[in-house]
């Protein structure tokens, strides 16, 4: 049989591991299970409760989440190997290529990749200080002369296997790691970075470790290209609107594809049965004030015009509800919904005779379709 058999009954090859065969539940449990010190502690001290000090230790001293992961965990491989004493161990180059091999797999399944240099320092002291006061703590004589530095407030007390498993698997998902989450905002992840970084030496590391210098590059690149991409959407979005919206005998009259490109191009599109204007920008919860001045212009010059008679009148956009529901109710001054736009010197009349947003859509609502974009641009699943 070339697997083993883990506490959640699945197969655990132990040569070749996968990310998909660890679970951190099998970790916890094997670990509060196992005695440190090869079982010469005065009394059961497990290997999960050495963690556990370890990764509050690490908190106390104000680092990083990854390396407090990375300190709960610093033992896991021993939930899949036997642990050997450190005397013997440093004689068996062959088991400490499969132990390596293993703890790798692990920080890259619960960490995204395996500890820097920095990181593994600061997990190999702590790992070393916790050891240095449970052994004087818990065997019947002076093992360490020296005495570290201990931030935090160590356990060691006994402790049920239930209890410690418990407190190892809450401690766990306590902790919101910098990575592997997807979930995690762009300003959080930035503050975990923040809170890891304190020398040039930290720095150094990390932008060696997460290829700091190309990723820049590539996006200093993306920038550069954000307003071509920009043009694209609005092309390749009309394109495909019209596709699906243009009637059989429906003549195109003038066509604006590119934002921006045709100057003196009042509408996006006119045919011989609409006049439309396309917006791809979604609103989001925070501010939107530019989109609404935009918007906004757009509804007014759409609602006045009166050259296209007869013609039905579009603004194709997302977000049309949010968009719907602020030009139904917004008080906002049209004067300076207008300014922004540099318009309030070009329609002068609608502001001294409309004094909000509101009250010009109530006018004018009936004389402009505001039509949801994504029912025509989104893939069908």
């Amino acid at each position: 049989m070339e697997h083993i058999t883990t506490y959640m009954g699945k197969d655990f090859t132990l040569l070749v591991p996968s990310v998909n065969q660890i679970h951190i539940e099998d970790i916890a449990h094997a670990l509060s299970l196992m005695c440190r010190a090869n079982r010469h502690f005065i009394r059961f001290y497990s290997v999960a409760q050495h963690s556990i000090n370890c990764a509050n230790e690490a908190k106390a001293r104000g680092l990083s989440e990854r390396v407090q992961i990375a300190c709960l965990l610093h033992n896991a491989s021993e939930a899949y190997l036997p642990d050997i004493t450190r005397l013997v161990k440093a004689h068996l180059s062959k088991y400490l290529e499969i132990e390596k091999r293993l703890q790798d797999t692990i920080y890259n399944k619960f960490l995204g990749s395996p500890l820097s240099e920095n990181e593994a320092v600061h997990v190999d002291q702590i790992d070393h200080d916790v050891l240095v006061c449970e052994f004087n703590a818990l065997m019947t004589k002076k093992v360490f002369d020296d005495c570290p530095i201990i931030i935090g407030k160590l356990s060691f007390e006994f402790c049920g296997f239930a209890e410690i498993e418990k407190e190892f698997l809450e401690i766990f998902r306590g902790i919101k790691t910098l990575s592997p989450s997807k979930h995690k905002s762009l300003k959080a992840q930035i503050a975990d970075i923040e809170n890891g970084l304190r020398y040039k030496v930290d720095v150094l590391d990390y932008v060696k470790q997460h290829r700091v210098t190309e990723m820049l590059a590539e996006k200093l690149y993306i920038k550069r290209l954000s307003a071509q991409v920009d043009v694209a959407i609005h092309a390749y979005g009309i394109l495909v609107a019209l596709s699906k919206i243009l009637e059989d005998d429906e003549v195109i009259e003038h066509l604006s594809l590119g934002a921006g490109t045709k100057p003196g191009k009042t509408y996006d599109v006119v045919t011989s049965k609409r006049i439309a204007e396309f917006k791809f920008a979604e609103w989001d919860r925070g501010s939107n004030t530019i989109r609404q001045n935009g918007i906004f212009k757009d509804f007014l010059e759409l609602a006045i015009n009166t050259k296209g008679c007869g013609k039905t009148k579009y603004i194709y956009c997302l977000s049309a509800d949010d968009i719907i529901k602020f030009l139904s109710s917004s008080e906002r001054n049209l004067g300076s919904v207008l300014s922004r736009n540099m318009m309030d010197k070009k329609y002068p009349k609608y502001q001294e005779r409309y004094k909000t947003v509101k009250a010009f859509y109530q006018e004018f609502k009936n004389e402009v379709e505001i039509v949801e974009l994504g029912d025509y641009i989104e893939p069908k699943e």
